[in-house]
């Protein structure tokens, strides 16, 4: 929610100045004609009231001294004679606006008057302050309401997303309403994110997401939401090598998030993954390496930094003359290699190859669990090694001719041992790639082929346990399913060639189809061809055999259906057939023939064009489509045909079902992509989104709602609104997503859309374009402003009500009110133009307002006081801040001293700093407040202002 800035400024004990650089946007400063210095001790006059700090009226003011800093000192306020009309006795305090001031007591906040009686009662958690049209905005028990004068809720309840809510001045009343992310878990579970929580990443194992709080910062959220880690950082991230750490930055250092959302105490100067196992940190007196769960492992010093090495999960530390040190992933001490040691050309990850020598021969493996293979131990076979591949989790070696060397298992275990690998001599071995990323217990490791049947017999297996499995009867040995097939059953059979014919054993060589036929081919799609007594047939994985037509070339598509080709050549064109049924679902008329699966398979007809047809080959989905894409069995995207130079983000796609039925309609720069559960989001390039369930139900579309991946989370991220509310609190002008709007100013306002920006009237009636650029209307301007450079030159550009540009004029020009502006120039210097954009009178300062009551502020070497409209000095340039004039009453600033002033700069009162207190004297320099000082106050050592 947008809140006030009403707490008390920080004041540094050893300065207490009552002044400080203005904390505005500098385009906002330039376009308000603001100084560039605030006030603090006395705030600026609102409505004939200045907001001051001064010590407690319900303390004792010797007790309210005893604290440190301020904070025994609450607000009251001064009235435009400097007399303290409201004792100090808030919390904290807004403004005056419109004749109510927010207010704070005990926690909540509410409304006073300007006689500092309660208007509304404080029962608020927060508040804005009351506009133009009679409204505010405020938050009770997490809820955002409208009030009125009375404090009672105006027009409809707001949404229980609506996460703030800003209200402005003009009439009609702005009002922007920001929403509540919403997350869906993958069970379906909707969470609601805190105020102001801002989900952004996953991060840890335990479904923990880095997330930012607008105010406070970033932080860690758990699942429900809630904070794991409170929000306080300047920013959280993961390193792209390693994401099992976060580096949550402060301004005292980086602090480590484990993945489990603790955190790590000590703070580092900074921080990098240096492997995907292990960080190098660096804080004033050392470098440290840490491991995943940010424990120290060893520290070193620059030099030794400066020697280590990294390669795969490993570091290597070659600082020492004698040995080299290798820290391994999950071990606290290092191992030793000889000195020299080198890593291995090859990153092999989770195993670290090292060699040593000018010949560079391998001399170390160090496997996963920290066994280790050579190093101090001369190992004859290692020298052979030229070559390095992880398979299936496990390390195979090759000499320079390609010829298996060893196996390597996680635990550092070679599986050929000298007998075994005598046996093999004549023999190739080709690895068993399952796609696993760790090593089976029951898969065979490899295949092993004779290289010439006339002197070796037999083939077979390596055993996980580098045992041989060799059948004397086997000529030969290949995997049965092609790299293409999808079933698992498959991928873990193989085809055997005997001299009485070819079948398909299992991985413990269990004849599954017998070793009769002629010659079998790799399973597709759970077919294979297969010559039984010379004739082509088509086989299944259980053996049965069905006859094929006379054709010269078949592929398997899935379920039993085959695409052919009758000829030989080239541009040959594909026919469709199905084994299963022996029957015929389309002659040779497709350029090529994609996937059959749910009863449907894409097809593509010589004009280059897409299309599905279904199990009797009838079109389902007419051949019109540059591009047809299986999202799942349920789903199709399909593309319309690219013209070239067309960019991505115009290229119309839409999402049908197998019934043909749309589910998402042709849409711009449609992207899809599904979640490890089945559900699919797509998103399109003007940002609307759609979720969808695995077979194609919309579970969610909104067009104010942004979906978003968020690991396998769902982020509804809703679009803010802006509209304009009555003074009863019902939409004058209806609200409208992904806009930008002004206040009203003078019956205008202007509204910006994707396709520019326009003037609108009260209702909402468009009264003319807005030449292209970034508008602004500020409440007390004549005109609307655009800062938009034109041929590169800082340009100000002015726009009337009727939309025409009436001036343009070098430099940044502050809102026109009474037929003048303030124009900062190249130089900085700052001066007044007309509305034709002369200079009026010819003079330049520094900083320069516009004039309010006949006078302006104005800055000189640093110092602020105020001209006349003929840009003299009326009151010296002295002061170290000041305000505009409001109701013939200042706000000025001096060092630790605060005062109101009137046009004539005569003191009508003055806050100083004195003996750790704040006090307040009226213009004849009587004390004010507090009634009576401290008693140290009277101290001589003690005195200080």
């Amino acid at each position: 929610m947008a809140l006030l800035a009403l707490a008390a400024p920080a004041l540094a004990a050893e300065t207490f100045k009552c002044f400080a650089p203005v904390e505005q946007k500098a385009d906002e400063q330039v376009m308000q004609a603001l100084p560039m210095m605030q006030n603090h001790c006395i705030r600026d006059v609102h409505e004939g009231r200045a907001a001051v700090l001064l010590p407690d009226a319900s303390r004792p003011i010797d007790e309210v001294a005893a604290e440190k800093g301020l904070s025994g000192h609450l607000w009251g306020f001064l009235d435009a004679q400097g007399q303290l009309v409201i004792k100090p006795i808030f919390d904290a305090v807004g403004d005056y606006h419109f004749g109510a001031a927010a207010a704070k007591q005990k926690g909540k906040w509410g409304y006073i008057d300007l006689t500092g009686n309660w208007l509304i009662q404080p029962t608020f958690d927060e508040v804005q302050n009351f506009t133009q049209s009679g409204l505010a905005v405020v938050m009770q028990n997490g809820k955002v309401q409208i009030i009125d004068h009375k404090g009672v809720q105006v027009g409809e309840a707001l949404d229980e997303l609506v996460d703030s809510a800003t209200l402005s001045d003009g009439v009609p009343a702005r009002l922007r309403l920001d929403y509540k992310t919403v997350l869906l878990s993958p069970d379906g579970a909707r969470h609601v994110a805190s105020d102001k929580m801002e989900i952004l990443q996953p991060f840890g194992s335990d479904g923990l997401f880095i997330a930012r709080d607008a105010d406070k910062g970033y932080g860690i959220a758990d699942q429900n939401l809630a904070w794991r880690v409170a929000p306080q950082f300047k920013r959280i991230v993961l390193d792209p090598r390693n994401h099992q750490l976060a580096l949550a930055t402060s301004d005292d250092g980086i602090t480590l998030i484990r993945a489990d959302g603790s955190l790590e105490a000590q703070k580092y100067e900074s921080v990098k993954a240096v492997t995907p196992q292990f960080w190098l940190a660096k804080s004033a007196d050392a470098f440290t390496l840490l491991d995943n769960n940010s424990a120290v492992i060893a520290k070193f010093d620059v030099a030794t930094v400066n020697s280590l090495s990294y390669q795969g999960d490993y570091v290597l530390d070659k600082s020492s003359k004698e040995q080299v040190a290798v820290y391994v992933p999950g071990r606290k001490q290092p191992l030793s290699l000889p000195a020299g040691s080198l890593a291995f050309q090859q990153d092999t990850g989770r195993f670290l190859i090292t060699t040593k020598g000018d010949q560079q021969k391998v001399n170390a493996i160090v496997a996963p669990s920290g066994g280790m293979i050579g190093g101090a131990q001369s190992v004859g076979w290692l020298a052979q090694v030229a070559d390095a591949e992880v398979i299936d989790g496990r390390l195979w070696l090759r000499n320079a001719q390609g010829i298996t060397v060893n196996i390597v298992d996680p635990n550092g275990k070679a599986l050929l041992t000298q007998k075994s690998m005598t046996t093999l001599d004549g023999y190739r071995i080709d690895p068993v790639n399952s796609g696993a990323t760790n090593a089976s217990a029951s898969l065979p490791v490899a295949l092993i082929h004779p290289i010439d049947s006339t002197s070796k017999s037999g083939a077979g297996f390596v055993r996980p346990d580098g045992s041989l499995q060799l059948d004397s009867k086997w000529l030969d040995i290949q995997p049965a399913a092609d790299s293409d097939e999808s079933d698992e059953g498959i991928k873990n059979h193989y085809i055997v060639k005997t001299a009485q014919g070819t079948g398909v054993v299992d991985e413990q060589g269990k004849i599954l189809i017998p070793l009769t036929e002629d010659h079998i081919s790799p399973f597709v799609q759970g077919y294979a061809l297969d010559y039984l007594n010379k004739k082509l047939t088509a086989i299944d994985k259980n053996g049965k055999h069905y006859d094929l037509p006379n054709a010269f070339e078949f592929q398997s598509l899935g379920n039993g259906w085959f695409r052919y080709r009758e000829t030989a050549a080239e541009d040959a064109l594909w026919g469709i057939y199905d084994v299963v049924d022996q029957k015929l679902i389309s002659q040779p008329v497709y350029q090529s023939v994609g996937h059959y699966s749910g009863a449907q398979v894409d097809v593509q007809l010589p004009n280059n064009l897409w299309g599905i047809v279904d199990q009797t080959g009838k079109t389902v989905v007419e051949a019109k489509y540059g591009s047809v894409r299986r999202i799942n069995g349920a789903l199709w995207s399909l593309t319309e045909p690219v013209v070239a130079g067309t960019p991505e983000s115009s290229v119309f796609t839409e999402v049908v079902g197998t019934d043909a039925k749309p589910r998402i309609a042709s849409t711009a720069g449609l992207h899809v992509t599904q979640f490890n559960d089945g559900r699919i989001l797509a998103t399109s390039a003007s940002g609307q989104s759609w979720l969808l369930d695995p077979q194609g139900n919309i579970q969610l579309h909104e067009q104010q709602t942004k979906i978003s991946a968020v690991g396998d989370w769902i982020k509804l991220s809703r679009q803010p609104q802006e509209g304009y509310l009555s003074a009863q609190g019902t939409w004058q002008i209806a609200p409208v997503i992904a806009v930008q709007s002004s206040a009203f100013a003078k019956d205008r306002a202007l509204r910006t859309t994707g396709q520019g920006t326009e003037l609108i009237d009260s209702k909402g009636v468009r009264i003319a374009s807005m030449p292209t650029g970034q508008w602004y209307l500020p409440l007390a301007s004549d005109m609307s402003i655009s800062y938009d450079p034109q041929d590169d030159i800082a340009t100000t550009r002015y726009v009337d009500a009727t939309g025409r540009q009436v001036l343009s004029v070098q430099g940044k020009g502050s809102q026109m009110v009474n037929g003048r502006a303030v124009l900062t120039r190249d130089d900085a210097s700052k001066v007044w133009i007309d509305m034709q954009g002369n200079v009026v009178p010819d003079v330049n300062y520094s900083d320069l307002g516009l004039l309010s009551d006949g006078l302006a502020f104005a800055e000189v070497d640093n110092h602020y006081g105020f001209v006349n409209a003929q840009g003299s000095f009326v009151i010296p340039p002295v002061f170290n801040a000041v305000s505009p004039f409001d109701g013939n009453v200042s706000v000025v600033s001096i060092g630790n001293t605060s005062m109101l002033i009137d046009t004539a700069g005569k003191p009508l009162a003055r806050v100083d700093h004195e003996c750790g207190i704040q006090v307040l004297y009226g213009a004849g320099s009587t004390r004010q407040w507090p009634q009576e000082k401290p008693e140290r106050c009277s101290k001589p050592e003690a005195v200080s202002k």
